[in-house]
């Protein structure tokens, strides 16, 4: 195959070029101008990705090859190789000059041109044109294709200017979405999914998910993703669990090769809300994240991270508000209306005792004040005993009352509206299954860690009691116990499943709110 045409690159060529703003159109361009100008027999665009953080100078950038013509994918990766990095002057890390080199194939004997495309202080991409049938290039088309490659690399550098503004006002649309999802009413599931969904628009990625790791090392929790449509996702994220799980505990990212894939993972930071790491998993094809996707994925995560922060401080505040206002309200009452209508009935009883004329109504008015304190007192008792109607006051009541017999204060988490959907007789339950359960971690777990989750999603409430102990295996807990949990859960028209690895046992309570 052959192009053939004036070997000159003519001003309206360059023009072409430099007035277009994305960066695969400007290569693509390029390439077609260059192999026609100079009618080689066959061009080879490699895109060569940025180096990995943290990597040396010394390290070869990876490349991958974009576009072939006048030869095969494999005679291509063979011309690439035999010339290796000839003609690329500066060496891997350095800036390489923009010169165009020529270079001789010693196997096939032809001249091949190398056109080095130069954006900012690093090699963005490498064309290489194969000489005509006549085996040379004339000194016109060296020259001119030298001015090409330069002016190429202005025209990617503007369009990846462009490319960045674009995904930067794009990132801003999708942090708002984020902001938008935590509008009460709200489950922790919006938040989580409008995450990975933006993730996987920023990244390009196949499958964008939240992960998080469990005590059980083996085990890897999928809160929320976007994109997935095959069984790959369980299987790459089995084999990257563990540099999930130290993304998830020393807040540092991570990019690995998986088979065809690459494995790309942030993890969130916040300080109270849900700690996880944001997986996505890329085409083999694909560049790789670049130093601005980190910078944008970063800043994107990150705020995520605040935003579910202050959900959770939000939720907590309304607790604490309401907390507040039903301690008001019962000790206005009692302070207030249960003295005064006390100090009535005295006057009352004592005027009967007297035998003053009270119109005849004395008696009757000591009864009704005398009914009136009984409900005011009722009142003032339910108000007072107001976490009973909180099932979050309820559970973390319960894990403060087990903790000098564990040892330590469980950690308590609650996601949804667990305290306005709940109803009081699933609430209940919900609380003696919780002691249940931690009394079982304090008899016979010997754990040194216990989370307590309680979630209200999809119309299920769900309740988790993780533990970082020696698990079920071999142990002495009753089956008794898990039994009646299993009864009360199947009574509801729910369920109950219970998992152990050996390092630790997980149990889910789950049971449908709309019975």
């Amino acid at each position: 195959m052959m192009f053939s045409g004036d070997p000159a690159v003519r001003r309206w060529d360059l023009l072409d070029i430099v007035s277009v703003l994305d960066v695969d159109s400007v290569l693509e361009r390029a390439t077609a101008i260059a192999a026609e100008r100079t009618r080689a027999q066959g061009l080879v665009l490699t895109l060569v990705d940025e180096p990995a953080p943290g990597g040396t100078d010394a390290e070869e950038p990876s490349s991958r090859i974009l576009s072939v013509r006048g030869m095969d994918a494999a005679e291509a990766a063979a011309l690439r190789e035999r010339l290796g990095a000839s003609g690329l002057r500066g060496g891997p890390g350095a800036r390489p000059e923009q010169d165009v080199s020529r270079l001789g194939d010693r196997a096939t004997g032809r001249e091949v041109l190398r056109v080095p495309v130069v954006v900012g202080e690093r090699l963005y991409a490498d064309l290489l044109l194969l000489a005509p049938p006549d085996g040379f290039f004339d000194d016109d088309d060296v020259e001119s294709i030298a001015a090409l490659g330069r002016v190429t690399g202005v025209a990617v550098r503007n369009a990846l200017s462009y490319t960045l503004s674009e995904r930067r006002r794009e990132s801003l649309e999708l942090a708002a979405a984020v902001d938008r999802s935590i509008r009460p009413p709200f489950l922790l599931s919006d938040p989580l999914t409008r995450l990975a969904e933006g993730a996987l628009r920023m990244s390009g990625a196949r499958t964008a998910v939240v992960v998080q790791v469990a005590t059980d090392p083996d085990r890897v929790d999928v809160s929320a993703g976007a994109g997935v449509t095959d069984g790959v996702l369980a299987r790459t994220l089995g084999a990257v669990t563990d540099r999930v799980l130290a993304a998830q505990q020393d807040g540092e990212g991570f990019v690995v090769r998986h088979r065809e894939l690459t494995v790309w993972g942030v993890p969130l930071d916040p300080e109270h809300a849900f700690h996880g790491v944001v997986v996505m998993l890329l085409d083999g094809t694909h560049r790789g994240p670049s130093a601005d996707d980190r910078e944008l994925l970063g800043a994107f995560v990150r705020h995520c991270s605040l935003v579910l922060d202050h959900a959770v401080l939000q939720h907590d505040r309304q607790h604490a508000v309401l907390a507040a206002d039903r301690d008001r309200i019962a000790r206005d009452l009692h302070d207030g209306v249960i003295q005064r209508l006390y100090a009535t009935a005295l006057k009352l009883r004592a005027g009967i005792r007297s035998g003053e004329d009270t119109g005849g109504h004395g008696d009757e008015a000591v009864r009704e004040i005398g009914d009136s304190i009984r409900d005011i007192r009722g009142t003032v008792f339910e108000l007072e005993r107001g976490r009973s109607a909180s099932l979050r006051g309820d559970v973390l009541a319960l894990a403060r009352e087990y903790e000098p017999v564990l040892g330590f204060l469980p950690a308590v988490r609650s996601w949804g509206p667990v305290d306005s959907l709940v109803p009081a007789e699933l609430a209940d339950q919900a609380t003696v299954v919780l002691r249940e359960a931690l009394s079982n971690c304090a008899r016979h777990a010997g754990a040194g860690r216990v989370e307590v989750d309680v979630a209200v999603e999809d119309g299920w409430f769900t309740l988790w009691v993780t533990d970082d102990g020696r698990g079920m295996a071999g142990s002495d807990v009753p089956s008794s116990g898990l039994r009646n949990l299993r009864t009360r859960a199947a009574a509801l028209g729910g369920d109950l499943e219970v998992q152990s690895a050996g390092r630790g046992t997980v149990l889910q309570w789950r049971v449908p709110l709309d019975r």
